[in-house]
C-alpha cells in the first residue's frame, strides 16, 4: 500500500511539474504572438536635399490589411512638408497633413494597403529640419484594419544629423 501511494505521489508531482512547464511555453508563445503582430514602422534610405529630407517609411510586420494611417510627430525639431507615395499611394490613399505635424492617409473608397511582405515604402515623407545639429525623428502611430479595427504599431525613432 505504501508503494503504490508513493508512485502515485511522485507520478502527480511529474505530472504537475510538466504542466507547469507546458503554461510556461504556452506563456511564452502567446508573448511572442503578440510580439510579432505589431506592425513595426521605421525610417530609412533618408536623402538631404537643400532645405528638406525625404525619408521612406516602412512597415514591417503587415499582417492585416491596412484601412488607415495617421502619424503624429512628436516634438517641434521638423516640420512636416509633404507627404505622398508608397503603397499608400499605390493603394488609393488620399494624403493629409497638418501644420502640428500630423499625418493622415486613408481612402474614400474604401480601398486598403493588402497584407504584405514586399519591401516597398508604406508611404514617402518630406520634412524641415527646424534646427541645427543632430535631431530624433519620431511619430506616435496610429493603424487602423478593416472596419476601423486598431492594429497595434510602433515607429522606430531616427537621428538625422
Amino acid at each position: 500500500m505504501f508503494f503504490k501511494k508513493s508512485v502515485l505521489i511522485t507520478f502527480s508531482f511529474f505530472l504537475s511539474v510538466g504542466f507547469a512547464e507546458s503554461q510556461k511555453t504556452i506563456q511564452k508563445n502567446q508573448v511572442q504572438l503578440i510580439e510579432n503582430s505589431i506592425i513595426d514602422i521605421k525610417a530609412s534610405n533618408v536623402r538631404k536635399n537643400r532645405d528638406h529630407y525625404t525619408i521612406d517609411i516602412f512597415a514591417d510586420n503587415i499582417d492585416k490589411s491596412i484601412a488607415g494611417i495617421q502619424f503624429d510627430l512628436i516634438g517641434e525639431d521638423f516640420t512636416v512638408i509633404e507627404v505622398n507615395g508608397g503603397l499608400a499611394e499605390s493603394a488609393g490613399f488620399n494624403f493629409y497633413n497638418g501644420a502640428k505635424g500630423v499625418i493622415l492617409a486613408f481612402s474614400l473608397e474604401g480601398k486598403t494597403i493588402s497584407a504584405s511582405k514586399l519591401k516597398t515604402p508604406l508611404l514617402v515623407l518630406k520634412v524641415q529640419k527646424n534646427i541645427k545639429g543632430s535631431a530624433e525623428l519620431n511619430f506616435k502611430t496610429l493603424i487602423a484594419g478593416e472596419r476601423g479595427v486598431k492594429l497595434d504599431s510602433k515607429f522606430k525613432p531616427i537621428v538625422i544629423r
